[in-house]
């Protein structure tokens, strides 16, 4: 009987040490909620739910989809979600948001400031595209840098080409930088 009871209590005591000593670095619990940054001036929700469309084979991994907000009035647009096809992980997703492109842009920089993205560029996108387009970088735990475009989509400048009650967008593209980048 002694053995037995030996055996046991090396068991537990085997699955409560291994327990205590996983890293949650790999695949840190889903992220709820999110603080708003001050000065985001839009409330913040995590985008992990949003992003569903463009998760695949467990890419981004957790550690990323944890630090990706969304503004909360922020609506995915069907069929936007597109794989880009380069390198390990490259895909795209647009919103649809009723607010001005300035809250949008002011927003992103908050928050992923705030969320420890490493902003690399910020202002016109490249190649003439209307626009303004914020690109952060952030590590991750699968040993890759992330980086985070958004794109954010011109309000009416004068053209009349963007009706009213038009909604504005923006479009969020995330890939993994690798050195064939």
């Amino acid at each position: 009987m002694i053995p037995l009871g030996i055996a046991a209590l090396v068991l537990i005591g085997g699955g409560i040490s291994a327990a205590l000593t996983t890293s949650g670095v790999a695949n840190p619990a889903p992220t709820r909620s999110l603080v708003t940054a001050r000065g985001a001036g839009i409330k913040a929700v995590p985008g992990r739910g949003d992003l569903r469309p463009i998760i695949a084979g467990g890419q981004p991994p957790s550690d990323i989809l944890n630090v990706i907000p969304v503004p909360q009035a922020a609506t995915v647009k069907a069929g936007s979600a597109t794989d880009n096809g380069i390198g390990l992980y490259d895909h795209s997703l647009s919103f649809a948001i009723p607010v001005s492109e300035q809250k949008v842009i002011t927003f992103f920089r908050a928050e992923l400031k705030a969320l420890k993205w490493h902003l690399v560029t910020q202002g016109p996108p490249p190649h003439g595209t209307p626009g303004y387009r914020i690109v952060g970088q952030h590590p991750s735990s699968d040993g890759y840098e992330w980086e985070l475009g958004v794109t954010v989509a011109p309000t009416a400048f004068g053209s009349g080409s963007r009706a009213a009650d038009e909604p504005r967008g923006f479009t969020m593209r995330l890939f993994a930088v690798t050195d064939d980048d």
